[in-house]
């Protein structure tokens, strides 16, 4: 800019009342002086040279279109990528979690692509799904040329919580392995929740059940379902009810738990019962309430969740 620098042309725009989204991208640090002097002229965003083109996508959307931003709480990842898949949505999900940032692409509810700062595609995604109370962020509409992801969200999904399942058999093994070995109880620890699992199918009416872990959503185990009931989705909704249930119980004060609760919908009764008082994981039990005994069902449902243990 040979005649004036980039300040002087933006009090000329302000002068003229030029109404006209501004960002600035500077190759000097924006001390908070400057900051507060971009800010008298109104400026959208601001940026520091060299400029991540990722970066600086996200922040133009959150200034210029903030109606198509919105972060996202309460809500697990997993049960979060299945709603946009079932709510058919476009966009880009920022996920922050582990001191990483990843992004995740839907196209009409399908996931195409992801990556992380190492990864990209089906390996970021499996990388992305197994940090710990992630923060997400979801910017609509925004797309990628990139598709490098051709499965399924729910076989995607599923894959992931297997590898997840197998980082910590492995890390159980060398515990084990220090410990003297306990590998083959825990063997029959997955046997015996896959036997009460299938035991509560023989509840009349049952039409599908699971076990859940409550923070994640993740389903350690399910029975049933198939094309009349979609068991993880279920289970991760499940999770997020029973979550925004206990802030309400902690915003009034109750000095009390959950022991279990009974949704009832036109045609089925759904059934949640906690396994311990820790209230870390739960059965989750899907009935057809024209053939079911209601009281009997809750009764052996209760029954089943203390003979499991974890």
């Amino acid at each position: 800019m040979p005649v004036m620098d980039g300040l002087t042309f933006l009090g000329h725009l302000l002068e003229r009342g030029t109404q006209v989204p501004i960002a600035v991208m500077t190759g000097q640090r924006i001390t908070p002086e400057l900051a507060e002097r971009l800010h008298g002229y109104g400026i959208a965003a601001t940026f520091t040279k060299p400029v991540d083109i990722s970066a600086l996508a996200d922040d133009l959307q959150r200034s210029m279109s903030p109606a198509t931003v919105g972060r996202i709480a309460g809500i697990t990842l997993f049960g979060f990528l299945q709603l946009l898949e079932v709510e058919r949505k476009t966009g880009l999900v920022v996920v922050r979690g582990s001191g990483e940032e990843g992004r995740l692409y839907f196209d009409n509810g399908q996931l195409i692509h992801g990556e992380t700062r190492r990864r990209r595609g089906l390996d970021a995604v499996y990388e992305i799904v197994s940090w710990p109370d992630p923060k997400l962020e979801l910017f609509y509409k925004r797309a990628t040329r990139e598709h490098t992801i051709v499965d399924s969200l729910q076989h995607v999904l599923m894959e992931a919580a297997r590898l997840e399942d197998e980082r910590g058999a492995v890390v159980a093994r060398e515990r084990d392995d220090d410990d003297g070995g306990t590998s083959a109880a825990a063997e029959r620890t997955r046997a015996d929740v896959q036997e009460a699992l299938e035991e509560a199918m023989g509840i009349d009416g049952a039409v599908a059940v699971a076990l859940v872990d409550g923070a994640s959503g993740m389903t350690l185990g399910t029975a049933g379902g198939g094309a009349l009931l979609n068991v993880e989705l279920a289970g991760a909704g499940a999770a997020d009810f029973l979550r925004a249930k206990r802030r309400v119980i902690d915003a009034l004060g109750l000095k009390d738990t959950i022991e279990d609760v009974m949704i009832t919908l036109g045609k089925q009764y759904h059934l949640i019962r906690f396994l311990g008082p820790e209230l870390n994981v739960f059965l989750y039990l899907v009935l057809d309430r024209a053939g079911s005994n209601l009281g009997m069902a809750r009764h052996k449902l209760a029954a089943l969740g203390r003979r499991i243990t974890l």
